[in-house]
């Protein structure tokens, strides 16, 4: 087994004038043509097709590094979520052709850019821009968790089992099992925020070089509500990642099977596992878009507890008028996961609050005055995020009506304009409130592929037990 690693002693400031300055994110076809372009250009790189997806895209991996260790990567597990795979793209380019950083790290990189491109084709509308809340919210796209990449891995624990990966999963399951990687570097993002940073297990000597990293760009940290209530800080902006075996123990009871249907499986961590004990997952959250307050430690004259009942309070319009849709245009919804997400997210929301408003009420440190930065969130980072599954509650009323009868487009039209109205109200709150600006590609990228690469040189060089 290894030690703990030691601190980065590389910046990879170079980066900076290494990343092009992007216009827009690259599209499924995109990625696919490039990689195979730079397969082909380079001999010590492997272009591979994995398989299909469920609607038949093609799977593929790029390969590149002949270290001792395994990495392995991959963009998108979250369709709405592409920055990661501009980041691939950016490290297969370097590591293709700069013989110095490939031969630095000890590791063989094992890469698949796009692992969900069924959903990220449904939100190629928006990777042209403008990159706006509401072009972005009106062309938003997230699976159920049951067709998610990292919710679907085999997972078998105390009586438990799940073994039914979607074919993304598989392929990335295949991956595992035969290069047995010690670091995954799974890319997520969110939507609109500041920066933090996740762990399977604690890796102090990272956090300092890790959360400077955002400032370097402009980006504050994420010093909000964390994105679970019961995630367990690290350092600031630093949390451990939850895995399979968390969220099993967390369960209220051991026999409830609606709790069983929303565990599903596990993540790449919990199936790495199996093959390599030293395993460690990372991921970075980067948001398209940020109000600097995001990282305001000011205190307010009001108790956190008060500041989460009002966001709470805030967002039950919101997911009352999405079910009172649901109810009207349920019948005439299309058969598909878009509608099937956004028919049931708003009882899933619900739920959530339901739990952090128990939380809020016997946890001691929701006594303390609340800061700005967590007022913010809970405020109108949080209404944002349900406006984008509302915009997707929109799509699916759109495709519905095109072949709907005129008494259903009547009705579809109807909801339609009652959603609307909700949405461009909240829409025009969070603009009025906060002075929100979007970050360009290439700094998210800079920022993803610095603190992977700080990880790697760390971990490669921590000592043996």
């Amino acid at each position: 087994m290894t030690g703990s690693p030691a601190a980065p002693t590389r910046t990879f400031e170079w980066i900076d004038g290494a990343i092009p300055r992007y216009e827009s994110f690259f599209t499924v076809d995109e990625h696919r043509e490039r990689d195979r372009a730079l397969a082909a250009e380079h001999d010590h790189l492997e272009y591979d097709e994995r398989g299909e997806s469920a609607n038949g895209e093609t799977l593929w991996t790029v390969t590149v590094g002949d270290g001792d260790r395994s990495a392995l990567l991959f963009g998108a597990p979250h369709p709405n979520e592409p920055i990661g795979s501009m980041t691939i793209d950016f490290l297969l380019h370097e590591l293709a052709t700069n013989d110095e950083l490939r031969a630095s790290l000890d590791y063989q990189f094992v890469c698949m850019p796009v692992a969900d491109p069924d959903g990220v084709r449904l939100n190629e509308g928006w990777f042209d821009g403008p990159f706006t809340l509401s072009n972005y919210a009106q062309n938003f796209y997230r699976p159920p968790p049951d067709e998610q990449v990292e919710a679907t891995f085999p997972v078998e624990r105390e009586g438990y089992s799940y073994d039914d990966p979607i074919p993304s999963t598989r392929a990335l399951a295949d991956l595992i099992e035969s290069y047995r990687p010690e670091f995954i570097y799974s890319f997520h993002n969110a939507a609109f925020g500041g920066c933090y940073f996740l762990f399977t297990e604690p890796h102090a000597p990272l956090y300092d070089a890790l959360t400077s990293l955002p400032e370097a760009y402009g980006v504050p940290l994420d010093l909000g509500e964390p994105e679970r209530f019961d995630d367990e800080a690290l350092d600031d902006a630093v949390y451990r990642l939850p895995t399979f075996a968390d969220r099993f123990d967390a369960r209220e009871t051991d026999d409830d099977p609606e709790l069983d249907a929303e565990l599903l499986g596990g993540n790449a961590y919990d199936y790495a596992s199996r093959f390599t004990d030293d395993v460690v997952e990372f991921a970075v959250e980067l948001p398209y878009f940020y109000d600097p307050r995001i990282e305001d430690r000011s205190e307010l004259d009001r108790s956190r507890e008060d500041v989460i009942r009002e966001g709470v309070r805030n967002r039950r319009p919101i997911l009352e008028a999405m079910k009172s849709a649901v109810d009207s245009v349920s019948e005439h919804l299309p058969d598909g996961p878009m509608a099937r997400e956004a028919s049931g997210v708003a009882v899933h929301f619900e739920h959530v609050d339901e739990s952090k408003l128990e939380w809020a009420e016997s946890a001691a440190e929701t006594d303390r005055p609340a800061t700005v930065a967590e007022h913010v969130d809970e405020r109108y980072l949080r209404q944002y995020h349900l406006l984008t599954y509302l915009g997707m509650l929109l799509r699916s009323i759109d495709h519905a009506a095109m072949s709907a009868d005129e008494d259903a487009r009547e009705t579809l039209a109807e909801t339609k304009a009652a959603l609307e109205d909700v949405f461009f109200e909240r829409l025009e709150d969070i603009r009025a409130q906060l002075d929100y600006e979007t970050i360009p590609i290439w700094k998210l990228v800079a920022i993803q592929a610095r603190a992977g690469l700080l990880c790697l040189d760390s971990l490669q060089d921590r000592p043996e037990r």
